[in-house]
């Protein structure tokens, strides 16, 4: 069940980064801190999701600073982490 539950979570967490990217700024920043908030909730020993989360969370960081900047280095490295993670449940 908690492997199913964690694969939902991935799944969602990409579409959502994915649509949060052409988002109004305001619309992103209140997806970025849910998914921030969402994805934390990882066991210690559960890699991948940590560093997604960890990705989401730096995303979150600079979007916050600065969202007129270019962010795609920080947006490629959440969905690709966010990939990975839904991957490593497979």
């Amino acid at each position: 069940m908690y492997y199913v539950a964690d694969k939902q979570i991935a799944v969602r967490a990409l579409t959502d980064l994915r649509a949060a990217r052409v988002s109004e700024p305001a619309a992103t920043i209140a997806c970025l801190q849910r998914l921030r908030n969402e994805v934390a909730g990882a066991l210690p020993d559960d890699r991948a999701r940590m560093e997604a989360w960890i990705s989401i969370r730096k995303l979150y960081d600079a979007f916050k600073a600065a969202p007129d900047h270019d962010l795609k280095p920080f947006w490629q490295d959440a969905i690709s982490k966010t990939i990975a993670w839904g991957e490593s449940l497979r």
